[in-house]
């Protein structure tokens, strides 16, 4: 599957569940870690859960499993590992002491609101 396929599925996914301030990084061919990387948070952990929950049912509907999901169950910092996409999914308190943003900074960014 294509990556501008799949990050618009991410972003879809994420955005009709009113995550917040969702920011799309480029690192592509610039990185080994991922080709893209998304930051967003939620409102609650119920809410970043939802959000989660979303991407990943709608990437299955494509056939698309993620290598890998940690921190669900706690639900204050969510990472969906899809190989060349990694999502982050964040409370508010957890992204703001966290600031995983810095770690991004130098690479390309797009915001979506």
């Amino acid at each position: 599957m294509e990556i501008p396929y799949i990050l618009s599925k991410v972003t879809e996914s994420a955005l009709d569940l009113k995550c917040i301030n969702l920011i799309q990084f480029d690192m592509e061919g610039k990185s080994s870690i991922a080709d893209y990387v998304l930051v967003c948070h939620g409102t609650s952990r119920a809410h970043s859960q939802g959000i989660a929950d979303r991407i990943l049912l709608n990437l299955k509907k494509e056939g698309l499993l993620p290598l890998g999901v940690e921190g669900y169950v706690e639900g204050s910092w969510i990472l969906i590992d899809f190989n060349t996409v990694l999502i982050h999914i964040f409370l508010e308190d957890i992204r703001e002491t966290f600031q995983i943003e810095e770690i991004y900074q130098d690479f390309p960014s797009k915001s979506f609101e």
